[in-house]
């Protein structure tokens, strides 16, 4: 089994994989009300209930270990404070069977900055492309789908991160590339700009 934790609306399509998610809005969708009555989140609400996507935050995840050949977030990690962040990563080392292996994407934060210092981007742009402002901010926003950052990485941060909590054979990768095929194919074509690609090893 492979997890994808943070699935939003890009869930794996077979049996294969458990998809997970941390919004309110998959325990609003299991309410027996039309979609259309979600409003904008009418189209998640669809997905949800034909991918039969699970809630789970990262502190309610639990896996026994030694159970997973992967497991995949994609943009949520950043989501998380470096306390959680680091938390789940432990846990997930305890879930992965010896030869599992961990893929995570995430927003690049060297490459963000770079822009700023090239002028590419100003300063209200780089500060936004970090997610880490609040203001401007809808709330509903914030409460349902955790649209704001809590931390950011670059490659070589979140590389010393992963060392620090036991992981080995740590390696960035190209999107769609890696040591797992059931967990690259799940990367997001759309996010590539701004990514970078890492996996790792129990």
């Amino acid at each position: 089994m492979i997890v994808n934790f943070g699935c939003g609306g890009n869930p794996a399509p077979n049996s294969g994989y458990l998809n997970v998610d941390g919004s309110l809005t998959v325990l609003l969708a299991r309410l027996p009300l039309p979609a259309a009555v979600f409003g904008s989140r009418a189209d998640f609400v669809r997905v949800i209930r034909a991918n039969r996507i699970r809630y789970r935050s990262a502190s309610g995840l639990k896996l026994d270990d030694d159970s997973i050949e992967g497991f995949y977030a994609s943009h949520v990690l950043e989501h998380l404070s470096r306390s959680q962040c680091e938390s789940l990563l432990l846990r997930v080392r305890g879930w992965l069977k010896p030869s599992g292996i961990l893929r995570v994407a995430l927003p690049d934060l060297r490459l963000f900055a770079s822009s700023y210092v090239a002028g590419t981007t100003n300063a209200p742009q780089f500060v936004s492309s970090t997610g880490l402002a609040m203001d401007g901010r809808k709330r509903w926003e914030m409460f349902f789908g955790h649209s704001h950052h809590r931390w950011m990485y670059d490659a070589a941060s979140f590389s010393e991160t992963l060392a620090r909590l036991g992981y080995r054979d740590i390696r960035q990768c190209e999107m769609g590339q890696g040591g797992l095929p059931g967990l690259s194919c799940l990367d997001i074509p759309s996010r590539q700009h701004e990514s970078f690609y890492i996996e790792a090893s129990k």
